[in-house]
């Protein structure tokens, strides 16, 4: 659940020690700066956050061998899919031997979230050709997003912000840079878990990828009161729906933490 996100940033609160200021320098992509280098800029913004990811894709994979799916397909999903907390929660339901449709209302609930994330960037990425659009829309994940919006925030972007649509605006690749980063090692890890997984010791304990790796969103993200309200009400609803069968709770929980987050989100719209 990310929302509310914060105005300005700080070299501290930005991945990779990298300073993206708001201080009237260029937006990302403007005119000093081209297409490689934003592109290099975000895969070396958004390698900190590879921490997480590296034993959360192992875990899939493991998960998905122990599910009975062949290595080809699971290896696969992870390529046309690219959805990770989706993908651990078809495997496991799979596992639980549920039906087709807990699972495709547990897989498309977890990715209600994408709707929030491509509303909150599309101002900066509608002048592109659909072919853009949709190559980002693809890569478009919780930690492309947290890195991409954070840079364009802090360095005014938006519709009036420089390089607005010009031919010297490359900002575009800079999420290139973020999604593809993010791709290529959830890709990999895949891999190393369908692979190395029946050799991995019984105590390590890889479940803690996944906590991770949204906890380091919450510490970017959660700033504004109404991305605090929606965590805790997610947080709340995870712990009272955790009782459902086949992942529900989870579902639930998603569904009450946007449902406060709105809420007090319309509540401080007036006050603007």
């Amino acid at each position: 659940m990310v929302s509310g996100l914060a105005k300005k940033k700080t070299s501290g609160d930005f991945p990779g020690g990298s300073t993206p200021p708001g201080d009237g320098r260029p937006c990302p992509g403007g005119p000093r700066s081209g297409a490689m280098a934003e592109f290099l800029a975000g895969c070396r913004d958004e390698s900190p956050l590879l921490l997480g990811v590296v034993p959360f894709g192992m875990m899939y994979g493991i998960a998905a061998l122990a599910a009975g799916l062949p290595a080809w397909m699971a290896q696969l999903a992870s390529a046309v899919v690219f959805a990770g907390a989706a993908q651990l929660a078809i495997v496991q339901m799979l596992s639980a031997a549920a039906g087709l449709l807990p699972i495709g209302l547990t897989a498309g609930l977890l990715n209600l979230r994408h709707i929030l994330y491509s509303a909150s960037v599309a101002d900066h990425l509608r002048h592109l050709p659909r072919r853009w659009r949709v190559l980002l829309a693809y890569l478009l994940t919780d930690e492309a997003y947290a890195v991409a919006i954070l840079r364009y925030q802090a360095r005014g972007c938006g519709k009036g912000g420089a390089g607005g649509g010009g031919p010297t605006d490359f900002r575009h690749w800079y999420f290139l840079g973020c999604g593809f980063t993010l791709w290529l090692c959830w890709q990999l890890s895949t891999a190393a878990g369908l692979v190395f997984g029946a050799g991995i010791p019984p105590d390590w304990d890889l479940d803690f990828a996944v906590p991770l790796t949204f906890l380091a969103l919450l510490t970017l993200l959660v700033r504004e009161r109404s991305g605090q309200a929606a965590a805790l009400g997610a947080a709340f609803g995870a712990l009272v729906f955790a009782p459902l069968p086949y992942n529900l709770g989870l579902v639930a929980a998603i569904v009450l933490g946007l449902a406060v987050g709105f809420r007090v989100a319309e509540r401080k719209e007036p006050d603007r």
